[in-house]
């Protein structure tokens, strides 16, 4: 997103449980995260972490308490009793657990969860994930943020905006689409993109496009692993844990188009 995830958490904390909130802002980022890193059964996964905060949060709405974290949850009660609450919007009376209740039965019965099956995860699965999620945090930031209204349209139109992952595979070629990275983050971004695999430099040599080998290796390579960001032994790199919060710190998966 081109807003912060602070910047949503501080617009809904106010009226909301903040624990609550910080939760699911997470899970909404790792949902986003996986789904452009075409990792769609972690992406599956997280939806069902996300909609478990969101449970939590209607069910804060509908009687002042929630179900602390770590203990189980009563899904259809919170779901059945938040339907007959006349008092709250429409869209977090029906919408919202409806939606709920379907990201929770993807995790259960589309094969995510459990081996054996009829249907693997896939994009499709992924791609309801991914929209359904963004409409709840919507229609969440609508009805409680505190923030002034041009402030909020801009994080609800933040979250429209039309996104492309930042790498793709063409065959067997690695593409990052956003030409304005420098080798070191492209390096960085395609390691993860592939962890936890090993990537032969020459691989990232030829996907970079970088036009001297033998400077590729020292100053690119052997400084990412001088600084513990990669493992870099016997022409093969791997991502080390961290380099994997570095990117998810400072390189952006996606691309606003």
């Amino acid at each position: 997103m081109s807003v912060q995830k602070s910047q949503i958490e501080s617009a809904l904390s106010a009226q909301l449980p903040k624990d609550i909130i910080t939760e699911l802002l997470n899970e909404y980022q790792h949902i986003k995260q996986q789904f452009f890193l075409r990792k769609f059964q972690p992406a599956e996964l997280n939806a069902a972490r996300f909609s478990e905060c969101v449970l939590r949060l209607i069910e804060f709405l509908d009687t002042g308490n929630y179900t602390p974290f770590g203990k189980q949850l009563n899904t259809q009660n919170i779901i059945n009793r938040i339907s007959n609450n006349t008092g709250l919007p429409e869209g977090v009376r029906f919408f919202i657990p409806q939606l709920t209740r379907v990201l929770l039965d993807i995790r259960n019965k589309r094969n995510v969860a459990h081996v054996g099956g009829e249907v693997n995860p896939n994009y499709s699965d992924s791609l309801l994930v991914s929209h359904s999620a963004d409409w709840i945090l919507i229609e969440l930031i609508r009805n409680y943020h505190t923030n002034s209204i041009d402030e909020a349209r801009k994080i609800v139109e933040s979250i429209n905006e039309a996104k492309i992952p930042v790498i793709v595979e063409v065959g067997s070629f690695v593409r990052v689409q956003n030409t304005k990275l420098k080798a070191d983050q492209k390096t960085l971004l395609i390691l993860y993109y592939k962890q936890p695999d090993k990537v032969s430099d020459a691989d990232l040599i030829k996907w970079i496009k970088y036009s001297n080998a033998s400077r590729y290796r020292t100053e690119i390579l052997k400084v990412l692993d001088d600084e513990a960001l990669i493992h870099y032994e016997n022409g093969f790199c791997t991502l080390l844990p961290k380099g994997i919060i570095h990117v998810e710190k400072n390189i952006s998966l996606e691309l606003i188009v």
